[in-house]
């Protein structure tokens, strides 16, 4: 790749980052396999939590956000969550 890193990140809130989309909003979607969530980063790095274990997440690993439809489709292990955004 040969790339220039334009920033990083590391929040306590995210453990074992998996699954990253960037949506065609700009929204950066990542999944935490160890922290069992969902989160959104801002342009300044700020992280909030979107969904987690409370919303029956479990070792997440893809993200995929459609602004079509307004839904976020999550895979972990053998399942695929569905969740509406607001």
């Amino acid at each position: 790749m040969g790339g220039t890193v334009l920033s990083s990140l590391e929040d306590p809130a995210l453990c074992g980052p998996t699954g990253v989309h960037l949506s065609e909003t700009g929204q950066l979607l990542v999944c935490g396999w160890g922290s069992h969530n969902l989160v959104q980063v801002d342009g300044k790095g700020g992280v909030v939590t979107l969904a987690s274990r409370d919303d029956a997440l479990l070792q997440p690993d893809s993200v995929y956000y459609s602004a079509r439809t307004g839904r976020v489709i999550v895979g972990q292990n053998s399942d695929i969550l569905v969740f509406h955004s607001k």
